[in-house]
């Protein structure tokens, strides 16, 4: 599956932290490197927490109804992930949503152009959804 640089770097600049940026733009770059992001996102602290709202339940249907809410368009979505069987996949949101929330890994779901993005980290009900970016 082809890794969309482009989208991951966007995802760096509007949600991570301002003094890891440049770290993690590197590392997303770098085929040989890329996986050095990829094994932080169990444990992410990086993540500008200001954007973020905790996802406690219902995790699909308050994702949907936050995209609707932003216009954003709600049938796909591109996947950074510590799953690698879905790691770089652009997918269905449903099946992303499916094969994301409480499986454990590490995982980013990008909504957009980067503009909004679920976050779920390895330990329990450690899952947030971003405001939009405007």
């Amino acid at each position: 599956m082809p890794q969309n640089v482009d989208l991951e770097i966007k995802v760096i600049k509007n949600f991570v932290d301002k003094e890891k940026q440049d770290r993690y733009i590197q590392f997303v770059s770098s085929p040989l490197n890329r996986h050095k992001f990829i094994n932080d996102l169990a444990h992410f602290k990086f993540l500008n927490w200001d954007l973020f709202i905790p996802v406690n339940k219902n995790e699909e249907l308050l994702i949907l109804n936050t995209l609707r809410q932003n216009n954003l368009p709600s049938k796909t979505c591109y996947v950074i992930s510590e799953n690698q069987d879905i790691d770089k996949k652009t997918t269905d949101i449903k099946d992303a949503i499916k094969e994301t929330v409480g499986h454990g890994n590490g995982t980013i779901l990008v909504f957009g152009e980067a503009d909004m993005v679920f976050f779920e980290g390895e330990e329990m009900n450690t899952r947030y959804i971003s405001k939009k970016i405007i």
